[in-house]
């Protein structure tokens, strides 16, 4: 798997889901001032509602377009020494092998290419925090609700 591959498989998944926020919001939208809307009393608030959601969802596909552009700039590996943001990172516990890709934004989001699962984590998250700064064969443990989780990390791209 290349990096400009799994940068492309992201950006797909990312357009597809800014076309189904977009018809979600539009939807939502038109709605909202459909005359079928419109109050039938002074309790009747569905049009109201609606546009506070069509509002919600309009952010959303603006957080969307920006995770989009945030991934399109990790195209190029990182220069940094260590795992910083852009750095492609295999790790090894023990429920298998994992592989990540550190973004500014996005997390959360996987794509499978070539039959690998690939998953964004943030700086912001816990294990994107304790990756930052490490290297190849460094290990990693997580404390989570359910215990402790401990990786290696043996490979960095």
């Amino acid at each position: 798997m290349t990096r400009a591959a799994l940068v492309a498989a992201l950006c797909d998944e990312l357009r597809a889901r800014i076309r189904v926020a977009k018809d979600r919001a539009k939807a939502t939208a038109a709605s909202a001032t459909h005359a079928e809307s419109k109050a039938e009393n002074d309790k009747d608030t569905r049009a109201l509602e609606e546009t506070y959601l069509a509002a919600g969802q309009a952010q959303r596909v603006a957080q969307l377009e920006l995770d989009l552009a945030e991934v399109r700039s990790l195209a190029d590996p990182p220069s940094a020494d260590g795992i910083a943001v852009g750095a492609v990172v295999e790790l090894e516990g023990e429920a298998g092998a994992r592989r990540l890709l550190v973004a500014g934004r996005a997390g959360g989001l996987a794509v499978t290419l070539d039959g690998e699962s690939v998953q964004v984590v943030t700086p912001g998250s816990p294990l994107g925090r304790a990756l930052i700064g490490r290297e190849e064969g460094d290990e990693v443990t997580l404390k989570l609700k359910g215990g402790l989780r401990t990786y290696e990390i043996t490979s960095v791209a």
